[in-house]
Parts: structure tokens; C-alpha cells; sequence
């Protein structure tokens, strides 16, 4: 009898912990509130990190709200292209910039890109590339390119 009410607590913590409920581990650097929000975006059907191993992850205000949004290097699945998805965490919309979707720059990837301050008090994408360099700011209700005056 004792080894019978042993064996179905082991059984089932063995299953318990196979079963991924999400994608984002506890010890991922991606919050479970913008793991979500891609998820229900359908966002893993045609977007992966850059690497799983070392994802680029960055935060900050993004959107002017006072709350750190995230975003994240990306490549689409189809082709391999560079881009950056933003969550932003006041109402979890997913933005994907480049990687495979046109630019207003007449490109479809970039490949290098930070966060950087913009106007003092919110972030904004900073985007350098070897055709050219720009941000992607928040307007209000999208992501807009503003080319640098290079």
C-alpha cells in the first residue's frame, strides 16, 4: 500500500514537469505577460528568437505610457530575415518590424538595432544598417521609421 501512494504522486510530477503550459521558462529573460501576448498574437507560427540560447532582449518606455515594453531580435522562419518584435505591455500589442515585412526604408530586414533614449523620457529603436540608419518611434498607434539626416 505505501508504495502505491508513492507511486502515483512520482507518476505525477514526472508528467507535470514534461507538460510546457508556455513557451517562456522561469529563468527566461521574457515576462510571461509579452510571451503571452506573442502567443496569442500567433507570433510562434512564423517568427523565431535570433537565438534561443542568447535571445537579444532589451526594455524600455517605447510607447510614452511610463511602462517598460520589450523588444526582441527575430528572424522569420520562412526566410532567415532580421527584424524586431516589441511587446507593448500596456494593452500586449506585438509589433513586428522587418524581418520579412517592408520597410519604409524600401528593406525587409536590418540587422543591427538598440534601444536608445529618445526625446529624454521614452526609448526608441535606433537602427543601424550599412544602407541605412534611422529609429522606429511610436506615433500613437504605430511604429514609424524616421531616417536619420546622414
Amino acid at each position: 500500500m505505501t508504495s502505491r501512494a508513492f507511486l502515483l504522486p512520482a507518476v505525477l510530477v514526472l508528467l507535470a514537469s514534461t507538460v510546457r503550459a508556455q513557451w517562456a521558462s522561469r529563468s527566461s529573460a521574457v515576462p510571461l505577460w509579452a510571451d503571452s501576448a506573442l502567443t496569442k498574437a500567433g507570433f510562434w507560427a512564423g517568427y523565431d528568437f535570433t537565438s534561443r540560447v542568447s535571445p537579444e532582449i532589451a526594455y524600455g518606455d517605447l510607447d510614452g505610457d511610463g511602462l517598460w515594453d520589450i523588444a526582441l531580435g527575430i528572424v522569420d522562419k520562412a526566410g532567415r530575415r532580421h527584424g524586431v518584435a516589441i511587446v507593448n505591455q500596456i494593452d500586449r500589442s506585438v509589433h513586428i518590424l522587418g524581418a520579412g515585412k517592408p520597410l519604409a526604408n524600401g528593406r525587409v530586414e536590418f540587422s543591427d538595432w538598440s534601444l536608445a533614449e529618445l526625446l529624454g523620457y521614452r526609448a526608441g529603436v535606433r537602427v543601424l544598417d550599412w544602407h541605412a540608419s534611422g529609429w522606429f518611434v511610436w506615433n500613437g498607434q504605430t511604429y514609424v521609421w524616421v531616417q536619420d539626416s546622414e
